[in-house]
Parts: structure tokens; sequence; C-alpha cells
């Protein structure tokens, strides 16, 4: 059974080489919002809230990192990166919402490229609300 856990700002550097790699492959699927050296800043900083999966004998299995966004009728998580084996499913989702509605969000929200959205769809009950698309000017 996984285990999710809040990491704090200041056990980034201690974490960071186990889940840096996990991270960076989620952030390759961007655009180019943010590289993972400034990810890490925004950890280090609290601008952001680094979450990891634990199996039973405390190997970590998985990472996200996310953000708080208040809006005048909701305040979303938002899922910037999120990488590992066996995260994406209804049991560690399931803490993450918890987690989450601890925090007073109302929402969650994660870019995800189809292939990913089918996942999150099928093994966490996120559903398709609007498509997401972009052009640089």
């Amino acid at each position: 059974m996984n285990r999710v856990q809040v990491v704090g700002p200041d056990q980034i550097h201690r974490l960071w080489s186990e889940v840096e790699d996990w991270l960076d492959k989620s952030l390759q699927t961007g655009s180019g919002e943010c590289t993972i050296e400034q990810l890490k800043a925004l950890l280090v900083r609290g601008a952001q809230v680094l979450l990891v999966a634990t199996c039973e004998d405390d190997k970590l299995t998985g990472a996200m990192a996310v953000e708080f966004c208040n809006y005048p009728n909701e305040r979303v998580m938002f899922i910037n990166a999120l990488g590992g084996k066996g995260v994406v499913n209804e049991q560690t989702f399931s803490q993450v919402e918890d987690w989450a509605k601890l925090q007073g969000a109302t929402k969650v929200i994660a870019w995800a490229k189809e292939s990913q959205a089918k996942l999150y769809k099928q093994r966490t009950g996120f559903i398709n609300e609007r498509y997401v698309v972009e052009k640089k000017i």
C-alpha cells in the first residue's frame, strides 16, 4: 500500500536525488513553463509543495509537485509535475485529495497528454472538463 507524505522545504535537498528524474520527465511534457532547477527552487522556498509516495518498506515510489491557486469561487490544487511507478491510482490519489481538502482545496487540476489523461480518468476518477490549448506570441 502506498503512503503519501508531505516533504517540508527543509527536506527537499535530502530527497532531491531520488525524485528529480521523475519530476524532470514530467516537466518535459510541458511547454517549458519551468525547468527542473526552477522547480527545485520553488519547492525549497515553499512556493510549491512536494508530496512523495512510499511503499510498505518506505521506499519511494513516486513524487508530485503541487501549488495552490485561489480564485473567487475555488481553491485549486494544481499538479505541476508527477512521476514514479504506480502513483496514479485510486489508493494514492485518495490520500492526496484528503490532504488537499485539509489545505482548503475544492478542486484538483493537472495538465496531461492524452495518454496521461486516460490514466488519470481510468484510475483516479478525473474527468475531461475542457481542453487546454496554447499559442506562443
